[in-house]
Parts: C-alpha cells; sequence; structure tokens
C-alpha cells in the first residue's frame, strides 16, 4: 500500500506550500495558545516508514519538547558542513533515507473563543519540510526553515479532542537552497501557535510606511490596513502616538484601507536615537493590532545608504541563531542577552545570517537601536564543490579567480534555474510581508553565497514591489546588476582602496563588506587596519564581522570528558571540523578576547591626546557626546616591579560640544610634571562612559577609553652587571663545579648551575630558594598554531621544521668580569632534523650574586647553503624559563607586569588592551579557546615578575635591545604550552607539572586567514638577518 503522504512535494521546488496563508505582519491576538511543550514523537529513517495520519500514536512513540531539534534530543545526530552538502548533489532529489519526525499532540479549543472564529495554525520555524495534519486530515504544506507559516483549519477543528500531527522531513529540495555554515538540525525549533479571529472579520494585515521631509519638521505616517471575514459594516479605529484618533469606515465590499497621520516635529528613529511611537489599530472593538513604529526614511542619497537624509555607518556582526543545549531553538531571553551584548560592546548593526530571525527579535532591535540587514532563507554554497572539485581548483587560489571559474556554472543548479523561480521568490515575500513594519530592518538582504542567476534579479525586482523603502543588498551580484549596493567579503584593505579608486568620487552606490575579520579562535587580527579604511574611503559604510558566536554543544561523556562539539565529534561525514568555532562569543556565549577587540574597534568615538590637547572625532551619525561623560587619570608606572606605580592626578574630563561625525580639539587639563623623571612612564588615560543608565546599559557604562604617554623616560643604555650597582652582598661568585658537561657558581646563598651539553641554566637558587629549575630554559620557536595559522603558515613553519628544533652546543667558556660577577660564553646552533638550515647562537650569560641577576645577550643568525633553504618567517623567538615550584607555587603565584593588559595580545590584535601595571593569578593567564591553540601572550610588556605568596619568592624578566635600551617583549605564563600540541578539545590538554614563563623578543601576528587575510606585512615574524636581545632576570 502506497503512503498517503504527499511525498512528490519534496522533491518539487515548484511546490512551496500547499493551503499556506498569505504572509502577514507579525501580530499574535490575544485569543491565541502556545502549543509548545511536550509532544509526542514517532522517528523513522525514511518518510515511507512513518506512520500514516490515520493510524493511531502506540507505545513506540516518545515524548519529545517543542521547541527543539530532534538531533539534540537523542535521534540521529547533528551534522556539520560549511560549504559542502551532506547528501549527493542531485536537485531537487533527496536520498532515499531521509529522517522523518512525526509530531503529534492533543489540543482543545479554549471555551471562551467565540463560535465562528477562524481558527488558525501557526509554525514560526520547522526544518526542512513539513505536511500538517489535523484530525487525520490534511490541513498543508510548507518549505522555508525559518519562515512563518500560517493555515486555515476552521473547517476541520472540533471544540475538544483535536489530534493534531506534523511530518517533518530532514531533507528536502529545500535543503538544496538552505546551505547556511551551521550544523544540520530537524524539526519544530520554533514556536507553534493556535490562532482565533472573531466570527464577524479580523484585521488580515497592516503596513506602515514613515516618509520624512527633507528638513526633518516633520513626517508622514502612512497606514494600509487589510480586513477578511466582514460580514456587517464596521470600523476602524487607527491610533498613532498622542495625535487625534482616525476613524474609518469598514464594509464587506472592500478589503484595503489607507490613512496618514502628520507628525510635526517627529522624534525620529535611528539606531542611535530608538524612539518608537505606539500604533493601534482596533476592528470594530473585537480585534486589534499594536505596532510600535519608528519615523524614519531610509534612500541612497549621493550614493551612500541613509537614514534622514544622513550616511550610516554599519559596525554589524553576523549572527546564526544558536544555543549550546537547545540548538536552534533559542529562547527570547538569550536572544535578548545577545542583542545587549552588541550594544554594549559597541556594535550598531545586525545582518540575520543567513535567514529571517524569531519575528520577535526584531521587536527587540527596535527598541534597543540596531540596524538590520534582514536576510532570505537562502543559500547554495554547496555547487560550488559538485564544480571546483572535479577540476581541483585549489581553494589557495585568488578568490576573485575562483569566482570566474566556478560561480557561472554552479549557478544554473538553481539560481539561473527558472524551475527554482518560485522557490526563490517564495522566500523572499516571506520574509518582506513579514518584517517590513519594522524601522531596524534597513536592508533587505536576498540571502548568501548562491552565485548570482536570473532568480535573483526577479527576487530583487519583487522586492521593490513589495517594499519600496528598503535598498537591497547581495553579495553574489559582484557588479551589482540588480543590488542597491557592492558588497564584498573577507576582501583585504589594500584590494577595498583598488576598488574605491575605480569607482571614483563620483560613485553610485556605497560598498560594504557583509563579512569581514573571520573571528575564528584567536583572532580576529588586523582589525585596526578595516576600520582605517571603513573612514578613509568615503564609499565605504563599514561591515559586518563574521561571526557573533561558535555553535559547539555541551557534552559529558565522562567525568574528565566535557567540552563544546564541533564538526566530526559525532562521527558525521563529510564535516568542515573546527571551522563553526568563529566567533567572538564561546559557545555558552560569554565574550572571547576577540569581542573586546570589536567593543574598541567599534568605538563610536576616537580619541588622540598629546602634550597639551586632546582631539575628539565623533562616530556617531546623530547625535552629540551629551549622552557621556568623563574622567581623566594620569598614572606614574614605574620601570621596576619593586617600586608602586601612582595615581599623580584625576578627575572629572569636561567634553566639549561634538556634533555627529564632527572633530573638535580642546585643551588637555593642567597636569604638573617632573622634568626629572628616568624610572618611570607617565601615561594619561580617559574614560567616556554613560551619564544615564538606558534601555540597554546602566549608568557609567564604559563606551570608550583612550591613553597616551604623558611623559617617557629617554632611552638609556643599562648598566653592566656589577656588585657596585646593587646594595646587596659582593661576596665573591665562585667557580666551585667545572666539568666538560656542567659548571656550577656559588655564593652565600646563591647557586646557579648551568648546562654545557644543552647550553641552558639548569638550577638557579636565591636566598636558598629555588628560582630556575632544568626542564627547559632554551630558545624556542614554535607555537601552537592557531586556527588562522592552519591554511598557510602553519604548513610553511612546519615545513621548516620548526616544531622540532633542538640544540647543539658548540663551546661554553667561563670569563671573569668585575668582582663577583661571573660571564658564560657560550656558541650554539639550533637546527631541526631532514633539513640543512638553522640559527648560530651567541649567548653570553652574565651572573651576578650581589644584585641577584643574570643577564642573557643573545643573538641569532640564520645559515644555510642557498638562503632558500632558509624560513623567511617563524612563528616566534624567546626563550621558555622553567620555574621552581617555590615560585610558581603550582599556578597560585601572582604574576604581574608593566605593559599591555589586563587580557592576552599579539602585535595585530592589541587594540582593546591598556597600559598599566597588571595582576593576575599565574594559572589565570592561560585563555582556554573551545579548539585549543596558541593563547595568553602579552604583548607591550616592560617588565613582569611572577612570585609565589606562600614563599615571597619570585623572579622579574625584562628585556632590552643590543644598544642596551629597554624593549618592550610579550610573555606567557603557562602549564600548558607542550600540551596544546595535538589536543581536539580543552577536557584534552595536559598539564605539566612545569609552569614556563615565556619571553619572546617577537611573535608573529594571528591575522584572520582561517577565511580571510594573513598576517599583514608589519606583524610578520621575518627572519631576515636573525635577531639580537638581551634579557635580564632580576631574583625578587
Amino acid at each position: 500500500m502506497a503512503s498517503p503522504l504527499l511525498l512528490g512535494d519534496i522533491e518539487n521546488p515548484k511546490v512551496t506550500n500547499r493551503n499556506r496563508l498569505s504572509t502577514r505582519a507579525y501580530a499574535i491576538p490575544e485569543s491565541s495558545v502556545i502549543l509548545n511543550g511536550t509532544w509526542n514523537f514517532c522517528y523513522t529513517t525514511s518518510p515511507l516508514l512513518a506512520p500514516f495520519p490515520d493510524a493511531p500514536a502506540d507505545e513506540t512513540w516518545k515524548p519529545i519538547s517543542v521547541p527543539g531539534n530532534w538531533q539534540l534530543q537523542g535521534y540521529g545526530h547533528p551534522h556539520y558542513t560549511n560549504v559542502v552538502y551532506p547528501i549527493p548533489v542531485d536537485p531537487p532529489h533527496v536520498p532515499s533515507v531521509n529522517p522523518t519526525g512525526v509530531y503529534e499532540r492533543e489540543f482543545s479549543l479554549p471555551s471562551d473563543w467565540a463560535e465562528g472564529s477562524e481558527i488558525r495554525l501557526r509554525f514560526d520555524g520547522v526544518d526542512s519540510a513539513y505536511h500538517v495534519y489535523l484530525n487525520g486530515e490534511l490541513v498543508g504544506f510548507s518549505k522555508v526553515s525559518r519562515s512563518s507559516s500560517e493555515f486555515d483549519i476552521t473547517k476541520k477543528v472540533k471544540s475538544t479532542g483535536n489530534v493534531l500531527r506534523v511530518y517533518v522531513y530532514q531533507w528536502s529540495d529545500g535543503t538544496y537552497i538552505e546551505d547556511q555554515d551551521q550544523w544540520w538540525l530537524s524539526g519544530i525549533f520554533r514556536d507553534v501557535t493556535l490562532i482565533a479571529f472573531p466570527p464577524t472579520g479580523h484585521i488580515e494585515d497592516f503596513y506602515v510606511v514613515t516618509d520624512v521631509a527633507e528638513d526633518l519638521s516633520s513626517a508622514v505616517v502612512n497606514v494600509e490596513i487589510t480586513t477578511a471575514r466582514i460580514n456587517a459594516d464596521t470600523v476602524l479605529d487607527i491610533k498613532f502616538g498622542d495625535l487625534a484618533p482616525v476613524q474609518v469606515p469598514v464594509s464587506a465590499a472592500t478589503s484595503v484601507y489607507n490613512t496618514k497621520f502628520i507628525v510635526e516635529k517627529p522624534k525620529l528613529w535611528t539606531a542611535e536615537t530608538p524612539n518608537l511611537y505606539p500604533l493601534s489599530i482596533s476592528l470594530g472593538g473585537t480585534h486589534s493590532v499594536s505596532q510600535k513604529v519608528g519615523i524614519r526614511t531610509i534612500k541612497i542619497i549621493n550614493g551612500l545608504i541613509c537614514c534622514n537624509g544622513k550616511p550610516l555607518e554599519f559596525r554589524g556582526v553576523n549572527r546564526h541563531d544558536h544555543h549550546p543545549k537547545y540548538g536552534r531553538a533559542v529562547p527570547l531571553e538569550f536572544i535578548k542577552r545577545d542583542l545587549l551584548l552588541m550594544k554594549t560592546y559597541n556594535a550598531n548593526a545586525l545582518r540575520t545570517s543567513h535567514y529571517p530571525n524569531d519575528p520577535r527579535v526584531y521587536e527587540l532591535c527596535d527598541e534597543l537601536g540596531l540596524w538590520v540587514m534582514d536576510e532570505a532563507d537562502l543559500e547554495c554554497h554547496g555547487f560550488y564543490d559538485a564544480v571546483a572539485r572535479p577540476e581541483e581548483i585549489p581553494e589557495l587560489m585568488d578568490y576573485d579567480q575562483r569566482k570566474k571559474l566556478v560561480f557561472p556554472r554552479a549557478a544554473e543548479f538553481t539560481s539561473n534555474n527558472p524551475e527554482w523561480e518560485d522557490a526563490y521568490l517564495d522566500r523572499l515575500q516571506l520574509l518582506v510581508l513579514r518584517d517590513r513594519n519594522h524601522p531596524s530592518v534597513v536592508i533587505w538582504s536576498l540571502g548568501n553565497e548562491s552565485f548570482y542567476g536570473q532568480n535573483h534579479a526577479k527576487m530583487y525586482a519583487l522586492s521593490h514591489k513589495l517594499d519600496p523603502t528598503r535598498p537591497v543588498h547581495y553579495e553574489g551580484d559582484m557588479k551589482a546588476v540588480t543590488a542597491d549596493m557592492y558588497s564584498v567579503m573577507y576582501t583585504p584593505p589594500n584590494k577595498l582602496r583598488e576598488m574605491a579608486a575605480e569607482f571614483g568620487p563620483n560613485f553610485q552606490k556605497p560598498l560594504i563588506m557583509c563579512e569581514y575579520v573571520h573571528a575564528m579562535g584567536n583572532g580576529p587580527g588586523g582589525w585596526k587596519e578595516y576600520m582605517e579604511v571603513f573612514r578613509e574611503l568615503p564609499v565605504m559604510q563599514g561591515g559586518f564581522v563574521w561571526e557573533w558566536a561558535n555553535h559547539g554543544f555541551w557534552v559529558e561523556k565522562d567525568e574528565k570528558q566535557k567540552y563544546y562539539t564541533y564538526g566530526g565529534d559525532f562521527g558525521e561525514f563529510p564535516n568542515d571540523g573546527t571551522f563553526i568555532m568563529d566567533g567572538l562569543l564561546s559557545s555558552d556565549h560569554t565574550p572571547t578576547p576577540g569581542m573586546l577587540e570589536m567593543k574598541k574597534a567599534y568605538e563610536p568615538i576616537a580619541v588622540e591626546i598629546t602634550s597639551d590637547s586632546v582631539s575628539i572625532k565623533s562616530y556617531y551619525d546623530f547625535v552629540t557626546l551629551d549622552h557621556l561623560e568623563a574622567e581623566y587619570i594620569v598614572s606614574k608606572f614605574p620601570l621596576s616591579s619593586t617600586t608602586k606605580p601612582e595615581i599623580l592626578q584625576q578627575g572629572p574630563f569636561e567634553i566639549p560640544a561634538v556634533a555627529p561625525g564632527a572633530t573638535v580639539k580642546t585643551k588637555l587639563p593642567a597636569i604638573k610634571l617632573s622634568p626629572e623623571n628616568n624610572d618611570s612612564e607617565i601615561w594619561m588615560t580617559i574614560v567616556f562612559s554613560l551619564k544615564e543608565a538606558c534601555n540597554w546599559a546602566p549608568k557609567g557604562h564604559e563606551v570608550a577609553w583612550a591613553q597616551a604617554p604623558l611623559q617617557i623616560p629617554a632611552p638609556t643604555p643599562s648598566p653592566p652587571l656589577s656588585p657596585a650597582s646593587s646594595e646587596g652582598s659582593t661576596d665573591a661568585l665562585k667557580i666551585v663545579v667545572n666539568t666538560p658537561a656542567s659548571l656550577t657558581l656559588e655564593s652565600e646563598g646563591f647557586v646557579f648551575e648551568f648546562d654545557k651539553v644543552l647550553s641552558k641554566i639548569s638550577n638557579w637558587v636565591v636566598d636558598g630558594k629555588q628560582r630556575l629549575t632544568s626542564q627547559s630554559n632554551l630558545l624556542t620557536f614554535w607555537r601552537t598554531p592557531t586556527s588562522n595559522d592552519m591554511p598557510v603558515d602553519f604548513p610553511n613553519w612546519q615545513n621548516f621544521g620548526l616544531d622540532h628544533m633542538s640544540v647543539r652546543s658548540i663551546s661554553t667558556e667561563t670569563v671573569p668580569g668585575t668582582e663577583g660577577v661571573v660571564n658564560i660564553v657560550t656558541r650554539s646552533e639550533y637546527a631541526t632534523p631532514v633539513l640543512a638550515w638553522k640559527f648560530c647562537v651567541d649567548t653570553t650569560y652574565i651572573v651576578c650574586a650581589a644584585t641577584k641577576s643574570v643577564q642573557i645577550k643573545t643573538s641569532l643568525t640564520p645559515s644555510a647553503r642557498a638562503q632558500n633553504m632558509i624560513p623567511k618567517e617563524i612563528p616566534r623567538v624567546g626563550y621558555e624559563f622553567s620555574l621552581a615550584e617555590s615560585v610558581s607555587d603550582n599556578g597560585s603565584a601572582r604574576a604581574k607586569w608593566f605593559g599591555l593588559g589586563p587580557g592576552e595580545s599579539y602585535s595585530d590584535k592589541k587594540m582593546a588592551v591598556r597600559v598599566g601595571i597588571h595582576e593576575n593569578e599565574a594559572r589565570a593567564l592561560d585563555y582556554s579557546y573551545e579548539v585549543p591553540q596558541e593563547n595568553g601572550n602579552h604583548e607591550g610588556t616592560r617588565w613582569v615578575s611572577i612570585t609565589s605568596p606562600a614563599t615571597g619568592a619570585g623572579i622579574e624578566v625584562s628585556m632590552t635591545e643590543r644598544s642596551g635600551e629597554g624593549r618592550q617583549f610579550g610573555f606567557k605564563v603557562s602549564n600548558k604550552i607542550e600540551g596544546l600540541n595535538g589536543a581536539r578539545h580543552p577536557c584534552d590538554v595536559t598539564e605539566s607539572n612545569d609552569w614556563i614563563l615565556r619571553a619572546d623578543y617577537a611573535q608573529h601576528g594571528v591575522g584572520t586567514q582561517a577565511c580571510g587575510p594573513g598576517v599583514y606585512e608589519p606583524y610578520r615574524l621575518k627572519v631576515g638577518d636573525g635577531y639580537a636581545f638581551d634579557v635580564l632576570l632580576k631574583a625578587i
């Protein structure tokens, strides 16, 4: 017996739905019931195995939560791909093994619902296609997973004992155009609502359009109302703000009514001023809808997207629906937390990548103030690999060249195929008709990474027909033929400058980056350079960082194996591995260091402090700085850990009047500085914060900050180590052991042991307390690769053996210095197996018992038979010192440093950190990325000390150039440096008993090359002619 299910629907792009009602503005009446909760569920591997609609549920059915994804509730498993399809590419056909979830629940109509009401079922999100049955009869069918659908069930519903059954199919033809970069998850994942409209008729839809006068003195609010099922003359009562209500007669003969309100001196809506007016519409007192209306006009003026006549700068993010436990069934409060984080971290724009969000999200964006690019549920990126892989087109080929080779042919599958026109237009219509009343929505997007074809052109035309008030975006339309703006992804800053030059000064359309600064793992690096370009080039209107959050799911396999998952963790094939861990937030949606970098990059004001003035540039588009207050602090930071820092002066900083987009220079507060200062740096910090609480942050929330040095000691060479430079003992430092393999120096309470075999310190004791042990104390060049290292830098570094460098000692000489000082002069080589290049290293250890210090003067010169045998770049160069337990206290030691902090920083990722003296527990200095990788470096360090609270023993490290002038360096303290290598998840990282203090002369930047530009030239660690630097270790 054949299945009664209309299974042809799921492999026919021309069948977008059955009996689905026209999309309307989101408005749920009071006469509604949420059907969320526990449903009965039957899971089968094919729709052909699913129970028939008239077959009753039996004991094989199990409870399941709605909303939810069945893969997260014990049925099947999540599957992650970024680009490729997880099924054979044969559109519109899908595999015979097509997991099917059958949902069932009973319901009765509320007793107070009037007889004769129109009853509807509403689904706000079901993946990927579904048939709806009520009491054994077909109600309808729909696709488009992330859009809303309503069905009229009036003729099929009973007052009690209704059995609702929904057949949900994991794969459908819609799968081919829902290939977004996320987990493949199935089921009813948003609200299911039972709705009743009055028997006398109802408001079917309404459409609000606001038009602001050029001089902003007035606005017209146009309201179009559609009624349905009117059975007697009645009236529409329409009220807007505090204006006089309007009454419009209604009859059965007409269904569409228009009215308008004139608003004088309107309070306009922008993302900076989210002013909203209440609109209420009542039909004969039996049915009403309401909407908060923002008065604003979006137009392209002089080639730029403008709101109320002013060009915008989008400081945006791309956000997927994700919850670490519930998948795409994201609770509204969790979403609201995301939006609040965006605001508090200075983002002003949201791209709903790559589909319509929960309809309530837009209400929050209206209220909080976010520019929204609202995107259709459309992506078919997987056709790229279907074309490119057989031709072996390399991923490292220039992206523009790959586009030319692949995109036109990939578009023929669906985007340029007329058989799919209805499916494309359906997705656009579902988007626009639902969301067009929201002032926050300022751009429609036709989807993502779907190449370009005739179906996009049709979508563009339909968009302007349904809503002529907003511009249209689509990155795949590279020449902006049927898009109102140019859009690019991951284009490096230098190429953006080239594009702007091609457009010239009389450009007709703006340029935005719909994706940039790929925030994967330890990154993004190079954000500063993008912001400079955005603000330098008139044609550029900002961009949207990829992406908001990691998508891991929390699993607990046993007491130790607890982690957030990524591609491959469920044994799925194919998968795209860690690429789903590419967010500014961790999987639990707490900020990563990259989020802090965004907050600094997106600050709405830029401040430049000089010796006598402060220049303030506003990047607000609409408001002054009147909502902010500021405080300044003048701090004295000593160049030694033994001296305490001081606050020399602080107080309120008077913010001058600064118009939106303007720059104003004001005087620096009067500051008294001593002209004789050679032991400290004096810095001014100005912090700007909210003067009053608002709906997204409390009073005092920090919005921006700036720092500048007021006084830096002139660089002077450090004096040579000698007893005379110390107040300590001048007892002679004696050589007590000197064999071919080792050397030991001793003085009262001082022991220094040197390993001649490996040319390194093997033990150091001061005042009877061990400071260094023998485990490391070598030059090292490797770092555990970051996600951004993996595509290019990591294989290059590995190819040159930088992960297996070892030392060969050539010579060690002991040269007496001044009294109480011994110089140990060594020559060694660092090389790697297989290859024939090396670093020739000359090192002098100057050991001084009286000053309790060791100075390590180091020079490295690369050597090989041919220049091409030497790597051009390396990950890092510096020393790793093994801290004794009396110093590390097994991680409880206090790390204190003068430099950038408190968080991690790298040469191209350090906007978010401040100059100061920072302190933290040693074990807290690591940052645990959900994919283990290099972390916890601190750039710009003048000195760092590690001290045990238990023993009082510690070490201070500083660095100088060969000239003797102080050098800022990078440091890291961890017992996991080796344990990171090869670990898939944080729980796999092995901890050592050996706590390492890493002091780096330099380190390669982090960039964004996981998907974007590599590390920019100024931040690349070139080998060149080698390196020369001095490290000073002092016992404290």
